[in-house]
């Protein structure tokens, strides 16, 4: 039962995550694309890509809180690699703050530091 609930609530971090930072990064975006914030030197397709990261989270979450909950005798690769791979954007968001991060917040990488944590804690503990 502390396996199911634990993997519900991630799964429903992850996705609350995703959504909230989905929506400010976009609304960066379109407040750059339509004049109100202006970038010297901005790439927009380069810092364009960087709005898929939020996305991700938000696509990532709802697959996990729907289909993790298969009892799988061995770590899913899927989830533990996603798990790393959000600390590792979350830690570059930290350090990078122009480019790729430009639309991204910066309270982003604090969030999904703390959701991969859990994810690939989760992993190890309750084997999904």
């Amino acid at each position: 039962m502390g396996k199911y609930i634990y993997m519900k609530i991630t799964g429903l971090l992850l996705v609350i995550i995703g959504f909230s930072y989905s929506l400010t990064s976009f609304a960066k975006f379109y407040g750059y694309l339509f004049g109100d914030i202006t970038i010297a030197n901005g790439n927009i397709i380069i810092m364009s890509l960087g709005l898929l990261f939020p996305l991700y989270t938000f696509i990532f979450g709802i697959y996990f809180y729907f289909y993790s909950d298969k009892f799988f005798a061995n770590i899913n690769p899927l989830i533990l690699s996603s798990g790393i791979s959000m600390f590792i954007v979350g830690l570059s968001r930290i350090f990078v703050n122009n480019g790729i991060m430009e639309f991204i917040h910066s309270s982003f990488s604090i969030a999904i530091i703390i959701a991969s944590i859990l994810l690939v804690y989760g992993c190890f503990k309750y084997k999904y």
